[in-house]
This record gives C-alpha cells, sequence and structure tokens, in this order.
C-alpha cells in the first residue's frame, strides 16, 4: 500500500508548504512586469513569462544561458562591470538595450541585487527587474516639483495591483505610497471602495495600513468593524463595506514607503499563508517601484524616504522611552502609543516628538 498522497500533494504541514509555494510561484509566473533570476556570473536559473517574451524566447530555452548573449555589443562591458559592483547591499539600476533573439533591440531600465544566502551574508543568486523605456527619453525639466509625481505611476502599477487580486483571493487590492511629509496617500486601487477607506485611513491617521507602514510589519484585522483597534475608522468601515484587511509595507532600500493592502467585504480570518502571500506582493511592488524610479527621480526619492525615516526614528526613540518607563515590551509600547495618538487625534509622529520632548 502507499503511504503519502496523491497528485503531488504533501500531508500535514508539508501540504500548506506546497500550497504556499505554489502561490509565490504563480505570482512569479503571473506578474506583468519581467522577473529574472541568475546566478553571480548573470547564468539564467529562472525566468518568468514577461521576460521571456522580452527577451524573445520560451522560457524554458532561457534556463543556463548568460543573460550577456541578449545584451547589445555596446552595453555588455557596462553589464559586466556592474555584475563585479554588486555587493549585497540595494539595488544597481542603470540602463541598456536588450537583444531579443529576434527582432529590434529595446531599451530598458534594469534593477538587479544581490540576494543573501548565507550566515555570512554573503550573495549568492541575483534578482533582476527589466523595464521596457521609451526609446529617446530626454531628461526632466528643470523645475520639477521636489516630490516624487506617484500619479505618474498609478497606470504602471494598477496592472500589478489588478493581478493580485485572485493571488491573495481578495475581493479588493490597493497600494498606498507616502508623501514628502511621510503621511500615507493613494496612489492605485482595483475599485472605488477601496479608494475612499484608504482616503479615510489617511484622513483619521489610524488603521492598518496606517499602522504597517509605521511599525514596518504587516498588520490583519479579520474584521475591522469589530475591532476595538481602530474605533474611528469602523463607520467608514461599514460604509465602504470593508471587513477583513491585511496590510503590509512596501519597502525600497528596506525603507517603507508605503503599503500594499487586501480587502475583503466578508469577515476574513487570514492565515500565515496569507501573509506570506502579500508580504512577497509588497516585496516586488517594491522592486517595481524602484526600478521604474531611476535615476533622473534620485533627489526626490530622497525626499521622500528622509521624510518617512524621520518619522520612524521618532517613533521607534519614542516606543524605547514607553519600554523603559513602563516596562513593557515593544508591541505593547507601540499600542500605547498609537492609544495617545488615536485619543487626542494627532498623527502618531507628532506624539511620539512631543514625548521626546517632555523627556
Amino acid at each position: 500500500m502507499r503511504s503519502g498522497t496523491q497528485n503531488g500533494e504533501l500531508p500535514g504541514d508539508d501540504g500548506q508548504l506546497r500550497r504556499r509555494l505554489d502561490r509565490y510561484r504563480s505570482l512569479f509566473e503571473e506578474a506583468p512586469v519581467a522577473y529574472l533570476i541568475t546566478d553571480r556570473s548573470g547564468v539564467v536559473t529562472d525566468a518568468n513569462r514577461r521576460a521571456a517574451g522580452l527577451l524573445g524566447a520560451d522560457p524554458g530555452s532561457l534556463l543556463g544561458q548568460p543573460l550577456a548573449t541578449f545584451v547589445g555589443d555596446g552595453d555588455r562591458a557596462g553589464l559586466r562591470d556592474h555584475l563585479r559592483r554588486l555587493d549585497g547591499h540595494g539595488a544597481h539600476t542603470w540602463e541598456l538595450r536588450i537583444q531579443p533573439r529576434q527582432g529590434r533591440p529595446r531599451p530598458v531600465a534594469v534593477a538587479v541585487e544581490a540576494l543573501s544566502d548565507g550566515e555570512d551574508g554573503t550573495s549568492g543568486e541575483l534578482r533582476w527587474v527589466l523595464r521596457e523605456v521609451e526609446p529617446g527619453a530626454g531628461p526632466p525639466p528643470p523645475d520639477r516639483s521636489p516630490v516624487p509625481d506617484w500619479d505618474s505611476l498609478a497606470e504602471a502599477l494598477h496592472e500589478v495591483i489588478a493581478a493580485a487580486i485572485p493571488l491573495l483571493r481578495a475581493d479588493g487590492v490597493g497600494l498606498m505610497l507616502a508623501d514628502e511629509q511621510g503621511a500615507l496617500g493613494w496612489v492605485t486601487a482595483t475599485n472605488e471602495a477601496e479608494r475612499a477607506f484608504e482616503q479615510a485611513e489617511r484622513d483619521l491617521g489610524e488603521g492598518p495600513c496606517v499602522d504597517a507602514f509605521t511599525a514596518g510589519r504587516i498588520v490583519r484585522t479579520a474584521d475591522l468593524r469589530a475591532d476595538p483597534r481602530w474605533p474611528r475608522l469602523a463607520p467608514a468601515a461599514r460604509t465602504n463595506q470593508i471587513r477583513g484587511v491585511l496590510s503590509a509595507p512596501v519597502l525600497l532600500d528596506d525603507h517603507p514607503i508605503g503599503t500594499c493592502n487586501a480587502l475583503t467585504t466578508v469577515p476574513r480570518d487570514w492565515t500565515e499563508a496569507d501573509a506570506g502571500a502579500v508580504r512577497a506582493f509588497a516585496g516586488m511592488l517594491g522592486r517595481l517601484i524602484g526600478s521604474i524610479t531611476d535615476a533622473r527621480h534620485k533627489t526626490e526619492l530622497t525626499v521622500q524616504l528622509q521624510a518617512a525615516l524621520n518619522s520612524r526614528v521618532l517613533i521607534e526613540q519614542a516606543k524605547g522611552v514607553l519600554m523603559e518607563r513602563q516596562g513593557v515590551d515593544a508591541e505593547h509600547a507601540f499600542e500605547l502609543l498609537r492609544h495617545r495618538a488615536r485619543s487626542s487625534e494627532r498623527k502618531l509622529a507628532d506624539v511620539a516628538r512631543e514625548l521626546l520632548a517632555r523627556r
């Protein structure tokens, strides 16, 4: 008698792991962004459908091929130089020309980062994001706003956000990004209810998305209407038929710049597999935003990141004060800080600044 399961399913926890891995694989394969995985020398070990289409090859035939064979002759030296300089700290971004197996060369924006695969932090595989750009795009006008124009990204990001609905098994998915003051703002969503709900969080300064951004961790609620953590948000949730919320921070250069949010119209007990899926999707969004926000936007992006980082530092310092004074852990200190902000209808960063000033 054969033991185990049929059709490739694994028993117990292994079966759950297989389902989780299948969901991650779907995120990778179906993403409307060209993703590649290579070794340190640039040999392809994995590629999704969009990357295969960009390179003009079948996904299976890409495996084992040096990426340099798909790069124009004049850009290969630059590719080798970037590979040598990768150190496992952040992504390298630049532009080069892709030469498909058939067809004309295509200019693409490249973002590549080394993945850590050992306790010593050594980098193993390389993760690539390729985005086709319009040829001949000139420099930006000199009087640009000092803040990244997130609205200009909405069209590109909306397609990615829409792809997350079946993968996360949600009724709506949205993306919020921080402005120059470090406050979350709506960028794109899959429906109007999601947009109105996220705007209510911004206006009230509370909610699972706000907490996920501020604390830099996944925040979930099975039923927002019955959750005592955000009492002022309940009416907005009721008006927009929002019940379950799962929110993950979107990171760029290891700093939170926004949140990816999955919502349901019925109560939902989010599982660890759900949390892992939204974490993976938020990571993909961070890398995509990093590739879209090319060198021309670095100054503007630094302004936005610094504002978000300053708020985060204030909150972490205030948490440390509360932990020392009241002998509580970091999570309890954050809850105390949030309660003070909620009761006084102020932002967390403002309450943290006041607490530190009193100290």
